[in-house]
This record gives C-alpha cells, sequence and structure tokens, in this order.
C-alpha cells in the first residue's frame, strides 16, 4: 500500500521535462569541463620559475610570469620555484693562511636560482641548495687563503689588505661550480668577520704594533725631512732679510756719518778752543764712572782742562814759550859781533 502511494525514481524521471533534462546534463558538463580546465592551467607569479614533472620526472622549465597550460594531474604536475635573491651566512670554519696562522672566518653568499630544472633535479629545495653552497664556499675558502698571509686581512697598512682580492677569487671559484652542478647563480662572496683562535691573538698584536712602529718610522722621516726644508728656507730668507738690512742700515749709518762729520766741522770752525775743551770733558765723563781707577800723569792731554783754564774770549792770545830756551850766564855781559874791516 505504501509503495502505491510513493512512486520510484524512475517513474519521476519519466515525468521530467526533456528540457529540464538536457538543462542537468549541460550544467553537469560545463561543471566537469571547468574541473577539467582548472586541473590543465597553472600560473606563474612574478619572483617565481615553474617546472613541469610528467609522472614525477622534470620534463621542462617555465622562466616567465603568466598562464601556463599542463595535461592534468596525475599526468603532469607544475611546482613553483623562488628564484629571488638570498643571502645566506656560512657557518664559521678556520683555516690557514700561507704563514701557517689559523684564522676562523664568517663569510656569506648572494644567490639565486638561474636555471629551475637542473635545480630541481640536482637539490630540489632551499635547505639542500644552501647546504651544498656551504660545502662549496669552504673548500674555496682552504683555496684560497693558503696563498695569502695573515697580514692580507688584518694589517694597520691598507696596501698589505687583500681582502676584495680574497674575495673575487672565492667568487670565481664557487660561482662556476654552483651554476654547473646546481643551477645557481652565485652573485657575490664575501667575508663578513675574521675571529682569531687565542693562541694566534700574540701574533696578531705583535704584527700590528709593528706595522704601527714602522709607520711612525716613516711619519717621523717625512716629518723630519719637511722641517729640515722649513728651516732651509727660513734660513734663506733670513739671510737675504739681514743681507738686505745690513745694506739699508750701512747706508743709513753713512749718511748720519756724514752728517755727524758735518756738524762736527761746523762746530770746530765755530770755536775750536771750547769744541776742544768740550770734547776733553766728555771724555772724562766716559771714563771715569763709578768705581773707575785710573793712574795717569797729570801733564797729559785729558787732564790740561784741569790745571789750564780758558782764557776769556777778550784777551790777547798766549805766546807760547820756548821748547829750548838758550841758557843764559847773568854775569856775563852782552857783546857785540866785531866788525870785519876791510
Amino acid at each position: 500500500m505504501a509503495h502505491a502511494q510513493h512512486p520510484s525514481q524512475d517513474q519521476e524521471v519519466e515525468r521530467l521535462p526533456l528540457w529540464r533534462l538536457l538543462f542537468r546534463v549541460i550544467l553537469a558538463t560545463i561543471i566537469v569541463g571547468l574541473l577539467v580546465a582548472y586541473s590543465m592551467c597553472f600560473q606563474v607569479s612574478e619572483g617565481y620559475k615553474a617546472v613541469v614533472t610528467q609522472f614525477g620526472n622534470p620534463v621542462r622549465s617555465v622562466h616567465e610570469a603568466g598562464l601556463y597550460w599542463k595535461w592534468p594531474w596525475p599526468i603532469e604536475q607544475a611546482r613553483q620555484i623562488d628564484v629571488r635573491r638570498r643571502l645566506h651566512n656560512t657557518p664559521y670554519t678556520a683555516t690557514f693562511t700561507r704563514d701557517r696562522r689559523n684564522v676562523v672566518l664568517l663569510t656569506y653568499v648572494a644567490w639565486y636560482v638561474e636555471d629551475p630544472l637542473l635545480y630541481l633535479q640536482s637539490v630540489g629545495n632551499r635547505e639542500e641548495a644552501e647546504k651544498k653552497l656551504n660545502g662549496i664556499v669552504i673548500h674555496a675558502k682552504h683555496q684560497q687563503m693558503g696563498q695569502y698571509e695573515l697580514s692580507a686581512l688584518v694589517s694597520t697598512n691598507p696596501d698589505q689588505i687583500k681582502t676584495g682580492q680574497i674575495e673575487r677569487a672565492m667568487l670565481s671559484d664557487v660561482a662556476k661550480e654552483a651554476r654547473e652542478k646546481f643551477g645557481i647563480h652565485v652573485e657575490q662572496v664575501g667575508i663578513k668577520r675574521v675571529a682569531y683562535p687565542e693562541e694566534n691573538m700574540t701574533a696578531v698584536l705583535q704584527q700590528m704594533r709593528a706595522e704601527r712602529n714602522a709607520e711612525a718610522i716613516g711619519l717621523r722621516a717625512e716629518g723630519d725631512r719637511e722641517a729640515e726644508a722649513i728651516r732651509a728656507t727660513a734660513r734663506v730668507e733670513r739671510e737675504q732679510i739681514l743681507r738686505a738690512g745690513r745694506e739699508e742700515a750701512g747706508k743709513i749709518r753713512g749718511e748720519a756719518e756724514s752728517e755727524a762729520a758735518r756738524i762736527y766741522d761746523a762746530a770746530i770752525r765755530l770755536d775750536p778752543d771750547f769744541f776742544t775743551f768740550w770734547m776733553q770733558l766728555n771724555a772724562l765723563k766716559t771714563t771715569l764712572r763709578e768705581k773707575a781707577t785710573l793712574i795717569l800723569r797729570t801733564d797729559q792731554s785729558i787732564f790740561k782742562i784741569l790745571t789750564d783754564t780758558p782764557e776769556p774770549p777778550d784777551a790777547p792770545p798766549r805766546q807760547p814759550p820756548p821748547e829750548n830756551p838758550p841758557a843764559t850766564d847773568p854775569s856775563a855781559a852782552p857783546t857785540r859781533p866785531a866788525e870785519k874791516t876791510p
């Protein structure tokens, strides 16, 4: 009785209109087509590349951003690979220099994926790629540092520092191997930090002290050369100034002496006796100073002013006494010479 009241599904489908049945079929076809189309396309974003694998094996790579097609899963599958630049710090590693000094270097690597197909086949992911880079960098570090001494890393003389040269040599070794084996392009390899074991600190300090002393000696020598050049120039200029001064002083002295001689000559002509008297007074004043003792005869010319007083201007001039007066006999009478007879 219940079966009579509820008709079966076949009877309901038979009673559906034809247009509704066609609508359902078309809608189902569209949905399935969209699902199949969605599984057959993939999009590559900026900063990424893609590798298409067929049954797990890489078959082709896509390098440009955009929309691409592939066979639906499980036939083909697209794997996105980040190709943006990355900075990786390698671990601290100890290495020896050419002079057998042990140094600990921390290096860094700037890299990105250049060949995504080779990258996926060789390493597959970022962690494995950085492990491979660590091994390559450490090998290049040992090889290059063995060709340089410790002063190439640490020195007070800038000409001895070879850090840039070492980094370029390491980059050349690392970049070639990374590109050929792993599809990785290495842009830069650099030394980030230099550390020293405790046993090397004394040698480093001694080397730095020796370099500082050598630099100080060079600076002192250069300063001495410049100082000597300045002193030589100053001596030449001093001699030129003194020579010019002596010439000018001689000229002035000559003019002064000429003028003094003219004044003396005029004074002598005006009153010779007074000029002589004044000159003798000045000589006494200059000679007989405080606590001065001289033993001279009073008849010397300098003391004549003490015994001989100058005559007044209106007195007649004195006749000088004869130098050798003839001897006279008071008893003898003057006689006249005998006259001569013809």
